[in-house]
């Protein structure tokens, strides 16, 4: 074996005995307290977010919209096809059949 000079044998020192830690104080509690409420809030606020931005789809009025302008459309493709009929007289017949 290659002699590297790691001894297996020294006394077990936990990294970082040297480190501080500062005391609990008014600041570390209220920061503490915020990323808990941030943990908890953060699942449910883009579903709220998403809730709120699609708010007509679910209480009817996009479907309201929907059949208001299917209705225009109707109203409007009518009265042009009228025109038409007025204008250029009856659209052609073919008869298939020989």
């Amino acid at each position: 074996m290659a002699d590297t000079g790691a001894s297996f044998n020294r006394p077990y020192k936990p990294f970082g005995m040297n480190v501080k830690v500062p005391e609990i104080g008014e600041h570390t509690m209220k920061l503490a307290g915020n990323t808990l409420e941030n943990i908890i809030k953060s699942p449910a606020e883009p579903l709220f977010e998403f809730l709120e931005e699609n708010e007509n789809v679910f209480n009817g009025d996009i479907n309201y919209q929907i059949n208001k302008l299917f209705a225009e459309s109707f109203t409007i493709g009518s009265a042009m096809r009228m025109e038409d009929e007025k204008m250029n007289g009856m659209p052609p017949s073919f008869d298939m059949h020989f």
